[in-house]
């Protein structure tokens, strides 16, 4: 649950670590022409009706509404307490709730990248990738820096961990050597958008609804089962199936976060375009790393994964208007602050 977000590139040819900021693309190109953003890509299809499918963040849908899904969480688990035990039942959950969010223990990110076995990024050797670190933390208002981490083995990957208080970027060695100034600088300000909006506590909140739901209703299903709570039939089998809503809703909040994410970026990035070449990237990778297998077969299906489409986030990206993505951060506050 403190892993907000980890990217898969291929190696190339350019090695980052060598490339010093006067010889890389400019970090905050605030001059940088407009480009002509290409037509959407078509959308994939789905039994779900589109207003379904942008609420459950599997299409873009505008403006984050990670705050409606939430509630509905919310709405879920009192729902499924109200079936348990009526209004004293949905206040023991909402106290358990609560008492669970204040006690349960946020791991420092020190501990995530001990776990990970990741060392910290030399600042001497890779004094670009700081560089650039801290030119976006500037844009972005973010007030502590990123502790920035090497991840060992292979794989192009990046996460983030933390809260307001210290926040830790750690970045595989095949993405320190592997990608280009441009790559690096858009995983980079996708990472800090998510640093940003405090997403590690958004999905605490989330993880301990559902954890919560899940228990009740189980509960719920034990009594029916081989206790003396004898419910309708209807009432057995919504205990069966609210664990899987509230899932179903904790991950339409993360991709959520996702879409935000990548609108938090194009701000930092003046522009969506740097965004949408590293996802069409990531994209022609994975093709050629799966090899035989059908690409597809092996993902799970969109409203099941953590990550919204490729082809739903570039959509989302060249749906954006210059007087969308433009002050993004400026427009809001940091959460907490």
């Amino acid at each position: 649950r403190h892993t907000l977000f980890i990217w898969h590139f291929n190696t190339q040819q350019r090695h980052f670590a060598s490339v010093r900021p006067s010889q890389s693309a400019p970090l905050l190109d605030h001059n940088k022409p407009s480009q002509t953003v290409k037509a959407p890509m078509p959308e994939e299809n789905s039994p779900l009706p589109a207003f379904i499918q942008r609420f459950l963040a599997i299409h873009p849908g505008g403006a984050s509404h990670a705050g409606a899904l939430l509630i509905c969480m919310i709405g879920v688990l009192a729902g499924c307490a109200w079936m348990l035990g009526g209004f004293t039942m949905i206040v023991s959950a909402a106290l358990a709730v609560a008492m669970m969010l204040l006690f349960s223990p946020m791991v420092s990110p020190e501990f995530v990248m001990k776990l990970l076995r990741a060392k910290p990024l030399d600042p001497h050797f890779y004094e670009a990738t700081h560089e650039m670190v801290g030119l976006l933390c500037d844009r972005a208002g973010l007030a502590e820096r990123p502790k920035l981490f090497v991840l060992p083995g292979k794989g192009v990957n990046a996460i983030t961990t933390g809260t307001e208080k210290g926040t830790s970027i750690a970045i595989s060695n095949d993405a320190l050597h592997g990608l280009s100034p441009r790559q690096m600088r858009a995983m980079l300000a996708h990472e800090i958008a998510h640093a940003w909006h405090g997403d590690t506590r958004i999905l605490l909140i989330t993880d301990v609804i559902y954890r919560a739901t899940w228990t009740v209703a189980i509960f719920g299903l034990a009594l029916a089962l081989f206790g003396n709570f004898n419910p309708p039939g209807w009432m057995i089998i919504l205990f069966g199936i609210v664990p899987t809503i509230s899932f179903l809703l904790q991950r339409a909040v993360i991709r959520n976060r996702e879409f935000a994410a990548d609108h938090g970026a194009s701000d930092l990035l003046n522009g969506p375009e740097d965004m949408i070449d590293a996802l069409l990237h990531i994209d022609q990778i994975n093709k050629k790393r799966l090899g035989l297998i059908p690409y597809r077969s092996t993902q799970p299906p969109s409203i099941l994964d953590t990550h919204p489409s490729i082809r739903a986030r570039v959509n989302g990206l060249r749906a954006l208007k210059p007087g969308t993505w433009q002050k993004f951060f400026e427009s809001r506050r940091m959460p907490g602050s």
